[in-house]
């Protein structure tokens, strides 16, 4: 599974947000964390693609398959509660 955060440097909450899939991803042993970085051409054209409208943006996906999308800062429960309902789901 993979976690992709979607960041901005002027945005307040991504660098807390970017903490925590980091923090998540280091606890367990299948999950891939990726930044996209909007203040590129790259990871702008990305996020448009997938429909980002409001950062911070946490999406789970399997396979290159959106499975979940969190918009906003999450708490450090949540975002453990999402990934473990989807690790169930995907057994």
């Amino acid at each position: 599974m993979t976690l992709r955060i979607f960041t901005h440097p002027a945005c307040s909450g991504c660098g807390p947000a970017v903490e925590l899939g980091w923090k998540l991803s280091e606890s367990v042993d299948d999950l891939l964390l990726e930044t996209v970085k909007l203040e590129n051409k790259a990871g702008l054209a990305h996020a448009q693609k997938v429909g980002i409208k409001t950062i911070p943006s946490l999406i789970f996906y399997r396979d290159d398959v959106e499975q979940k999308r969190i918009v906003g800062l999450p708490k450090a429960e949540f975002l453990q509660e999402v990934y473990e309902e989807l690790k169930a789901l995907n057994k």
